[in-house]
């Protein structure tokens, strides 16, 4: 059975898709936990390690009975940085997250599979960082691209402010979203949930994501939304 999890306030056209492409969705529940548009965030509540699902706790009960979904042993609570704790960016065999806020379980299953730790002062390196495959993303945060540069991983770089929408309960909020929350590997596509074009007037996002020989799936015409991305497993 393949798995999405996704924010249950996403839109009707773009669940309905989802399940035509064969996935059966969970639905994060918004929390009180956190503030509101961050309340049913994938990338708040859920870190996906190998073919293992790290899940916050007051959101464990939803998930299938498996030995791929493990329960975190921290809860998020409302202040940055302990809303960071499951917020950890998973690129290959690189682990990139403030690991001073890290959720216990997940930074020791990071070691026991060997992940090279990256230690960075931001805490929503998730939220910021779309990841393309293995070795590629793309950020609009100079600090996080200067840190993956470093760490050899192929970036591109945004330098303009995108027009990204965080939903606060079901409607916009005044705040940004971010890059991460909004593009998302599912196997061999890259889902972006909105019209690309949006947010990629000069077509470098599509340009560096058909270099790298993926399919990209947006939905014409509608806004860009951050839902803290979806998480994809196979059981």
């Amino acid at each position: 059975m393949k798995y999405l999890i996704i924010d249950e306030r996403m839109r009707k056209i773009e669940k309905e898709h989802l399940k035509e492409m064969g996935y059966e969705l969970i639905e994060i529940k918004q929390s009180e936990e956190v503030y509101p548009e961050i309340s049913a965030h994938v990338d708040i509540f859920t870190c996906k390690i190998g073919d293992k699902i790290i899940v916050e706790p007051t959101q464990f009960g939803q998930m299938p009975k498996s030995s791929n979904f493990i329960e975190g042993r921290d809860n998020v609570e409302a202040i940055y940085p302990f809303d960071i704790k499951y917020n950890v960016c998973i690129i290959g065999k690189k682990a990139i997250h403030n690991f001073k806020y890290t959720d216990t379980i997940i930074k020791q299953e990071l070691i026991n599979n060997k992940y090279e730790l990256i230690n960075t002062t931001q805490g929503y390196t998730n939220c910021s960082i779309a990841v393309i495959d293995e070795n590629s993303a793309i950020v609009t945060d100079k600090g996080l691209y200067k840190i993956l540069q470093a760490n050899k991983i192929d970036t591109l770089f945004i330098d303009k402010e995108l027009d990204i929408k965080l939903l606060n309960k079901n409607e916009y909020s005044n705040k940004k979203g971010f890059i991460g929350g909004v593009i998302t590997r599912i196997e061999n596509k890259i889902v972006i949930f909105g019209d690309l074009d949006k947010i990629d007037e000069d077509k470098k996002i599509y340009k560096f994501i058909k270099e790298k020989g993926l399919e990209i799936v947006d939905f014409k015409n509608l806004d860009v939304i951050d839902y803290g991305g979806a998480v994809f497993i196979n059981i």
